[in-house]
């Protein structure tokens, strides 16, 4: 017969390693999806600034009186 003490630090020492994994596995994910939103926010943020340069273009163009400067309709 196996002994009582034996059997319950084998079961701790794997329900440990599967808590340890899971733990793991959740901290991945996140650290994957914090990346992703910060990749997100990067571009948006790119887009915007590019957009932002491009009014402000149109309308220095518009002030200076460009006869080539692009006119909104």
């Amino acid at each position: 017969m196996t002994d009582p003490a034996e059997l319950d630090s084998s079961t701790s020492a794997r329900g440990e390693a599967a808590w340890k994994q899971a733990t793991e596995e959740v901290a991945a994910r996140n650290r994957r999806a914090q990346q992703a939103g910060r990749a997100e926010r990067e571009a948006s943020e790119r887009e915007r600034e590019e957009a932002r340069r491009a009014a402000e273009a149109r309308a220095h163009a518009r002030l200076v009186g460009r006869p080539d400067a692009p006119r909104q309709s």
